[in-house]
C-alpha cells in the first residue's frame, strides 16, 4: 500500500488515480471535521473539497516528518475559519468565539438520541479551538502530539487546553440538561458517544 506522502506525490504529478485514492483514505476523517459546525451537506462537501484541493495547492510544505492527517487537518481548520470569517465579514476569534456564537445553523440530527443530542450542542457553545481539540482527541483518536501538530502547538499545551476543554463542554452540558440524571447520562458516556458519532457521520 502506498503512503500518503506518496500519494500525494503521485498526485501532485497529474496521477488522478492516486489522488483519489488519498481522497477515499481520509474522506471520512474531513467530513467529520466540518460536520457538527455547519449548517447543511452540501455545505459540508463543499468545505471537503475544499480542504483537498488547498492540500494539493499546499503540497510543498508538506515533508512527511508529520502525519499527513495533522497537514490535513490543519488545511481543513483554515478552510474553517475563511468560512466564518466570510459568513460573519471579520475575523473570528476562535479562543473565546463559538459556533454558537457565530449564529450559524447545523446539520440536522434530530433522530439522534437526547445524550448525543445535548454533546453535538454542547460542543458548539464552547470556543471553536475547544471544540476542535475535543473533537480531535475523541472522534478521531488523536494523541495529544498529533494535535499539538496540526494547532502548531506543544504536547503539553494541548494536554492543558484538553483539560479546560473537558471542563468548558461540562459547563455547557450543564447548562442544555434538563435533569441531573441526563447530565450524569451524558457526561459519563463520552468515549461511546465518540464512537456512535463516528458511525453516524460515516453512514451519511
Amino acid at each position: 500500500m502506498h503512503s500518503d506522502a506518496e500519494l500525494l506525490a503521485a498526485w501532485a504529478g497529474g496521477d488522478t488515480l492516486s489522488g483519489s485514492r488519498l481522497f477515499d483514505r481520509h474522506y471520512s476523517a474531513v467530513y467529520r471535521f466540518f460536520a457538527n459546525k455547519v449548517s447543511s451537506p452540501s455545505e459540508i462537501e463543499d468545505l471537503v473539497q475544499q480542504t483537498f484541493m488547498a492540500c494539493i495547492e499546499s503540497r510543498a510544505r508538506y515533508r512527511g516528518e508529520a502525519s499527513f492527517r495533522t497537514f490535513l487537518f490543519a488545511i481543513a481548520r483554515n478552510v474553517l475559519l475563511r468560512y466564518l470569517r466570510d459568513a460573519r465579514k471579520h475575523d473570528v476569534d476562535v479562543a473565546s468565539t463559538s459556533l454558537a456564537d457565530c449564529g450559524l445553523g447545523v446539520t440536522s440530527v434530530l433522530h439522534l438520541r437526547r445524550e448525543q443530542q445535548l454533546l453535538l450542542t454542547a460542543l458548539r457553545h464552547i470556543p471553536i479551538d475547544s471544540q476542535i481539540v475535543l473533537e480531535m482527541s475523541y472522534w478521531e483518536q488523536m494523541p495529544a502530539r498529533e494535535i499539538g501538530e496540526t494547532l502548531n502547538e506543544s504536547e503539553a499545551a494541548i494536554r492543558g487546553r484538553l483539560r479546560k476543554a473537558k471542563l468548558e463542554l461540562r459547563g455547557a452540558v450543564e447548562g442544555l440538561a434538563r435533569t441531573r440524571s441526563e447530565l450524569d447520562s451524558t457526561l459519563d458516556g463520552l468515549e461511546q458517544w465518540a464512537e456512535n458519532m463516528r458511525a453516524f457521520w460515516d453512514a451519511r
